[in-house]
C-alpha cells in the first residue's frame, strides 16, 4: 500500500508541476497578447488622428477651391476661356489626388 501511495503522490506532484508550467506559459501568452492589443490600440489612435488631420486639410482645400472657383467665375468675363479650363482641370486634379490620399 505504501508504494501505491508513493506512486500516487508522485503522479499528483508531476501533474501539479505540469499545471504550474501551463499556467506560467498561459500568463506569458496573455501578457504578450495584452502588449499587442495596447500597441494596436495606439496605432488605431494614430490613424484616427491622421484621418482627422486629413479631413481638416480636405475641408480647408475645399474652401480654397470654392473661393478660387468664385474668383475664376468673376474673372471669366475678362479672361480667356482656355485659361479658365486649364485652372479648373488643375483644381479638379488636386481634389482627386486628395480623395485618393484620404481613402
Amino acid at each position: 500500500m505504501t508504494s501505491e501511495l508513493k506512486s500516487l503522490i508522485e503522479q499528483i506532484g508531476a501533474k501539479s508541476r505540469q499545471l504550474h508550467q501551463s499556467l506560467v506559459t498561459e500568463r506569458e501568452r496573455v501578457r504578450s497578447m495584452t502588449d499587442e492589443i495596447n500597441r494596436l490600440n495606439t496605432e488605431i489612435s494614430d490613424f484616427k488622428n491622421q484621418k482627422k488631420a486629413m479631413e481638416e486639410e480636405l475641408q480647408s482645400l475645399r474652401s480654397e477651391l470654392s473661393q478660387t472657383r468664385e474668383q475664376v467665375q468673376v474673372q471669366a468675363v475678362s479672361t480667356n476661356g482656355v485659361e479658365i479650363d486649364v485652372l479648373v482641370k488643375e483644381i479638379d486634379f488636386c481634389i482627386q489626388q486628395l480623395k485618393i490620399a484620404n481613402e
